[in-house]
């Protein structure tokens, strides 16, 4: 199964993959994990692998039994190649079909292990989608984080529910064909026409009341689980902006950082009066200033005609 090994059978609803495609799975509350792993891995050994293993037996005791001879050699080298081939085109197999399905893999069901959601699609969409929220609602009661809170049995006994539920509504399918039979007979009374869709109607009525509880447990634990998320959050945001610098630390670098434009300049105006460089741009007639730019006048681009230099364009 797919989040068999992953959940270590946590939830008792599984996905894999079948003869037929991808399914979901309710497996029988009487399946303990220890047996459903067992019967899985005794799917895997097929019939032909099992029947290949006794005739390479068979076949190297054959050689032993030859001695050293050019015959028993021979049979030996031919076993260890079909051996070695055989083991390197399984996992040239095993490989590429874990590439293709590498979260769900190949799955068989024996009768009595579970049942499956496909296996109530010829009752109708309505009762299939019915089937399918059983199947969700259980598989959520057993991974939800509000698991912790609740009743320890409550996702088990939501299990058996949902499993005798699904029992029922299979045991329904007698009725349900006698129904229709009933209702296309001309010879058939009212009286039993009436029974048998009285019948059909009390199964899915029950389902529907079954489907309707779970829904409520459901509606409970999502609450609990946002109230457990905005704790959490809560919490989380708490620690992050206790971490930032406060107000006084963020006043106390800018006034540090206000000093450094005053150092700069004391010390240009300084090495201008050394040098003789002349007066600063600010120091001029306002009318005289250069026009304000936004890219450093050793970057600056001359716009496209200008015959000038990069930096006289801008001036």
């Amino acid at each position: 199964m797919g989040n068999l090994g992953r959940s270590g059978l946590v939830s008792p609803v599984l996905d894999g993959v079948f003869p037929d495609g991808h399914d979901t799975v309710l497996l029988n509350p009487a399946v303990t994990a220890r047996q459903w792993r067992r019967w899985q891995i005794l799917a895997t050994v097929r019939p032909e692998t099992v029947l290949k293993g006794l005739v390479s037996a068979i076949v190297v005791g054959l050689a032993l039994v030859a001695g050293n001879g050019f015959a028993g050699k021979f049979i030996l080298a031919a076993v260890v190649l079909i051996v070695v081939l055989a083991g390197w085109r399984a996992a040239c197999t095993v490989r590429e079909y874990r590439g293709l399905h590498e979260e769900t893999p190949r799955t068989r069901l024996r009768s009595g292990e579970g049942r499956r959601s496909r296996d109530f699609a010829d009752l109708g969409p309505e009762t299939a989608r019915l089937v399918r929220e059983l199947l969700a609602g259980v598989d959520e009661l057993h991974r939800t984080p509000a698991r912790a809170w609740i009743d320890p049995a409550l996702p088990g006994e939501a299990h058996r529910v949902v499993w005798q539920a699904l029992c029922c509504l299979d045991r329904s399918r007698d009725a349900r064909a006698l129904a229709e039979e009933l209702a296309t007979d001309p010879d058939a009374g009212e009286d039993l026409v009436a029974a048998a869709r009285e019948a059909v109607t009390t199964i899915d009525h029950g389902l529907r009341e079954v489907a309707w509880h779970l829904h409520g447990c459901l509606l409970l634990t999502r609450a609990w689980e946002a109230k457990l998320r905005h704790t959490d959050l809560t919490h989380r945001t708490g620690h992050v902006l206790a971490a930032l610098p406060g107000h006084d630390h963020l006043r106390r670098l800018a006034h540090a950082a206000e000093a450094l434009p005053q150092n700069v300049f004391a010390h240009v105006t300084a090495a201008r009066d050394l040098t003789q460089a002349g007066e600063f741009p600010w120091e001029r007639p306002s009318a005289e200033w250069p026009r304000l730019t936004l890219v450093p006048p050793h970057r600056a681009i001359a716009p496209p005609g200008a015959g000038g230099p990069a930096g006289e364009g801008l001036s």
